[in-house]
């Protein structure tokens, strides 16, 4: 038996409009470059993680910053501590030479991310940032914290132009210069 495969031709009427279609679909933004707002912490969240920065061990203090820094941290409200005595924690953590240079450097983006109960930190974290004596990646995160410092870190700007225009300054910290 024979058997003839008839091939039907699509019709232009068709093919058009549906290239026209599909590539209108393509060329649609699909992802938004707007950045997402960070959550608001529970308590019991940020109460949690104060409690792993006193643990023992350096690499849970690291996650404890690193998820501390996740969050929207700009009106703490019902904690066990008040902002301003976790901000002392966090700036004795980062002055502290004995603790390693990740942990110090999240300490200090924490830090910068306290707002008002920060400020009283600003100018040794300024001073931090300026030293050249202290770990690259610890003046990363100083650089960091006076650029989510706003307004209080106004006063060291010209401390951050000069990092950035100078070479010699490694260039995690002139990044991190760059942010701020």
């Amino acid at each position: 038996m024979h058997l003839h495969i008839i091939k039907k031709r699509s019709s232009p009427f068709f093919i058009f409009p549906f290239t026209l279609l599909l590539t209108l679909l393509l060329t649609l933004p699909w992802v938004s470059a707007k950045e997402q707002p960070k959550p608001k912490p529970e308590a019991w969240q940020i109460n949690g993680i104060v409690a792993a920065i006193d643990d023992g061990y350096d690499r849970v203090k690291k996650l404890a910053f690193n998820k501390f820094n996740e969050y929207d941290l700009k009106n703490l409200k019902s904690l066990v501590q008040k902002p301003e005595d976790i901000a002392h924690k966090f700036f004795k953590i980062l002055k502290d030479k004995t603790v390693k240079s990740s942990v110090r450097s999240g300490a200090a983006v924490a830090l910068g991310n306290l707002g008002e109960a920060a400020k009283p930190y600003v100018k040794d974290i300024a001073d931090i940032l300026k030293d050249k004596t202290v770990d690259k990646d610890v003046r990363a995160g100083a650089a960091s914290a006076l650029g989510n410092l706003g307004e209080a870190a106004k006063p060291y700007v010209k401390d951050i132009a000069d990092i950035l225009k100078d070479k010699t300054v490694n260039s995690s910290v002139r990044s991190g210069a760059a942010s701020a």
